[in-house]
């Protein structure tokens, strides 16, 4: 009985702290990226209309905003629950990276979708001046950068602007003003979507690292558990086969 109790004093190794706490900050970083996405979209809601930045941060992409944000904050949740305890929640652990890998995918894919809206900007800005974007709207760019029309005064103007009243010699279109504008933003969007593909892929990779740890300590458990169970059956005798071996010992008696 001694060596089940000689097996059974080891302490358990358990998760390292260091590997939780990074877990931990790289999770709450996720969990604010998705924060961040909600409240962007929530400050771009209220847009006027008519506001110059609509031209990139359209309806739909506010909508995107919103529905990336739930979906990041809702992942982050299982995280959480993952994290509190890994040793017993493994499934929640593996939905938590399997989440993350499935929100990279859209990611890189919006990425791309907006770099390839941009090899062809001039046609795209030149359709939507003439033939989607509202006199008002257009009138916001030909005033802030006193202009008349995308490529001239003659491709779309809105005559109620001053800057469409110079004379035709001295008057230019809006298409650099447009392209520049659009390019500030499309710099920022880049921006932000690089950063929540670099912390999504750290809350994945710190979320794969728990789950070796974890499943390395449950494997531990399980050997540690066996070896004390065979220790124990070799060092207690089985009195079934002992009684069969003394009835079937003959009496030695002279």
């Amino acid at each position: 009985m001694m060596r089940a109790v000689d097996v059974s004093v080891n302490t358990p190794m358990e998760v390292k702290l260091s590997i939780r706490i990074s877990f931990g900050v790289l999770l709450a970083l996720y969990l604010g990226t998705g924060i961040a996405a909600i409240s962007v979209g929530g400050y771009f809601i209220h847009t006027e209309e008519n506001s110059r930045r609509s031209i990139i941060v359209t309806k739909n992409v506010i909508a995107l905003l919103f529905v990336a944000g739930a979906y990041i904050i809702l992942n982050a949740l299982v995280g959480i629950i993952a994290g509190l305890s890994p040793l017993s929640r493994k499934r929640w652990l593996q939905a938590y990276v399997w989440l993350i890998v499935i929100i990279m995918f859209v990611e890189t894919g919006v990425g791309i979708w907006l770099w390839l809206r941009t090899l062809d900007i001039d046609d795209l800005y030149g359709h939507n001046w003439r033939h989607l974007w509202s006199d008002s709207f257009k009138r916001t760019f030909q005033d802030s950068a006193q202009c008349c029309g995308y490529l001239g005064p003659l491709d779309g103007p809105v005559m109620a602007s001053p800057s469409c009243q110079l004379p035709s010699d001295r008057a230019f279109g809006c298409m650099t003003s447009v392209q520049k504008y659009a390019q500030s933003y499309l710099t920022y969007i880049y921006t932000g979507v690089f950063v929540l593909v670099f912390l999504s892929l750290g809350a994945m990779i710190s979320g794969m690292i728990l789950m070796i740890v974890r499943n390395d300590e449950e494997r531990w458990r399980w050997t540690r558990a066996n070896a004390i169970f065979r220790s124990m059956n070799y060092d207690t005798p089985d009195s079934t086969i002992t009684d069969k071996h003394r009835k079937g010992t003959p009496n030695q008696s002279p």
